[in-house]
């Protein structure tokens, strides 16, 4: 078992779970919002005045009960308590000693233990006050409360938003579930989302077997996420949190931020993360492990492994005076959500879906931070880059040790959408690729070549061992030429302007699949990347 201890930690939350399934209705977050005035309508004429204040760095509260003593005098009682789950557990002290105004000598004051006075509450506007008292002719007893003030212009939800108040900045961070083994096709993100008015917390997991599973936030039972089948044939499962909250969320009443999150099912994690990216306030927060400030581009196509033969995923660097942008671009590939790698550590999660253009998805990061956008928090040059699923890679890339280079920076699209227009932006491009055999016939192999000049374009396909017949050399689909195959070598060239010997290139052949094929069976392929 790879997480034993998980293992066991969990079958047991999970028992105490199903014995007693946690209700969002009685959870909440004590915060300012809970300052004012509560007391009970039916002995009213005694109450109490709450606030949540800071005490030493940690959030406390104070509260004073006006109420009267056993024969009917006025009776004040004052406590600084602690603050846990919904409830707030006083120490009661009775001030006496003291006189009304300048007559008044704080030397005289004693402060006598009264006993222990505990707050309990249902939601923002009702609670139980219990009480214990130490000191003698006191009983013990308890009663309910509804709040009688509030503060101006502060609304109460009992939720994160709330806790974080005036802190708040807008910020957006997602983090990557990663697979702990047990299905290794597995994964998932966390989105955490900070706005002026809300925070939403949300969770996605994907390629799952389906059923229910148990939503770990800090080791914390926190809800159920449902994995079924979409009608695109993807088993996916989202449970989505919002404070203030709004119909078809739940109330997000914890804080997920630096909090490690698993995903479990009978007692077994599948997916986690380290709690190293959980959230934050972010908005304006730098790294000091980001490329450096500059004036360069650097922008590089990734290979394709084949998996997708017309998949296609971009990386750009750019580097600025104030800033430096990180950007993966990813199309032409299944729905779903793929890993982003840095030297086998997974950065980010590429979301891709159905745009007007196309199946698409992005990822961008930035240092210094913004909303919308990941912490560039690594350094791209020299890294080996990729993007998987599970343990399917799907793009690969060596990404230059230095700015503005690599083997086809700035090429774009070579030729454009045609013959005729020569190199695209006139970057002159050279790429060679070697075929990969499908099986069909063995010993076969060979290469295609494009070059790109000022003044030309070149394109060339080369076979070796194929057995003796006519193959179509297909280019995205589209047959450009046929292959006579009558040798041991054959070859077939295209150039733009065209030049005796040679056919014309009227098409773009960059980042396109390049198949031999003989009627509907594919011999050789390879994308021109």
């Amino acid at each position: 078992m790879k997480y034993p201890l998980k293992h066991t930690i969990y079958m047991l939350v999970i028992l105490m779970t199903m014995a007693s399934p946690p209700s969002h209705a009685r959870e909440l977050i004590i915060t300012k919002s809970f300052t004012g005035g509560w007391f009970n309508p039916a002995t009213s004429g005694q109450g109490f005045l709450l606030e949540i204040i800071k005490s030493n760095q940690q959030k406390q509260a104070l509260t004073t009960w006006f109420t009267f003593d056993t024969v009917g005098n006025q009776y004040w009682l004052i406590g600084v308590g602690s603050i846990e789950d919904q409830s707030i557990q006083f120490d009661m002290m009775l001030p006496e000693g003291g006189l009304f105004g300048n007559a008044h000598n704080p030397a005289n004051m004693t402060n006598t233990p009264w006993g222990e006075v505990t707050f309990t509450f249902q939601d923002c506007n009702n609670g139980t006050v219990s009480w214990q008292p130490q000191l003698p002719g006191f009983t013990a007893g308890s009663m309910p409360i509804t709040r009688s003030t509030v503060i101006n212009n502060l609304n109460c939800t009992g939720g994160l938003f709330d806790e974080l108040g005036d802190t708040l900045t807008e910020t957006e961070v997602i983090t990557p579930l990663l697979t702990t083994g047990l299905d290794a096709d597995a994964h998932g993100k966390t989105k955490y989302e900070q706005r002026t008015d809300r925070i939403d917390y949300s969770v996605e997991i994907e390629d799952l077997p389906l059923g229910t599973y148990q939503l770990m936030v800090g080791a914390v039972h926190r809800g159920d996420i449902n994995v079924v089948m979409q009608a695109d044939g993807r088993a996916e499962g989202e449970i989505e949190f919002r404070d203030p909250v709004e119909p078809g969320k739940l109330p997000l009443d914890f804080d997920p931020q630096g909090q490690v999150i698993d995903i479990v099912r009978n007692g077994l994690v599948y997916l986690t993360s380290d709690g190293s990216n959980g959230g934050g306030n972010g908005g304006g927060g730098s790294s000091q492990n980001a490329p450096p400030f500059g004036d360069s581009e650097t922008e590089v196509y990734m290979v394709n492994t084949g998996v997708v033969p017309l998949g296609q995923a971009k990386t750009k660097l750019e580097q600025r005076a104030d800033r430096v942008d990180f950007q993966v671009e990813l199309e032409d590939v299944p729905a779903g959500f793929y890993d982003f790698n840095v030297d086998g550590v997974t950065a980010g999660i590429i979301q891709v879906s159905q745009t007007a253009a196309g199946l698409a998805g992005e990822l961008e990061f930035r240092n210094p931070v913004e909303a919308g956008k990941e912490l560039l928090d690594f350094n791209p040059f020299g890294q080996f880059l990729s993007i998987s699923q599970g343990a399917t890679v799907f793009f690969t890339l060596e990404f230059p040790a230095e700015p503005g280079s690599g083997p086809n920076n700035g090429g774009g699209n070579g030729g454009g959408n045609g013959g005729g227009n020569g190199g695209g932006n006139n970057q002159e491009l050279e790429i060679e690729r070697d075929f990969i055999n499908a099986g069909v016939d063995a010993d076969a192999s060979g290469t295609v070549e494009y070059e790109v000049r000022d003044d030309r374009r070149d394109f060339k396909v080369e076979v070796e061992d194929l057995n003796f017949g006519t193959y179509q050399l297909v280019v995205g689909g589209a047959q450009v030429a046929s292959l006579n195959v009558n040798a041991d070598e054959v070859e077939v060239e295209f150039r733009d302007p065209v030049e005796p010997g040679k056919l014309p290139l009227t098409f773009d052949p960059l980042n396109q699949l390049i198949e031999v094929k003989q009627g509907g069976t594919v011999y050789l392929s390879v994308v021109l990347q």
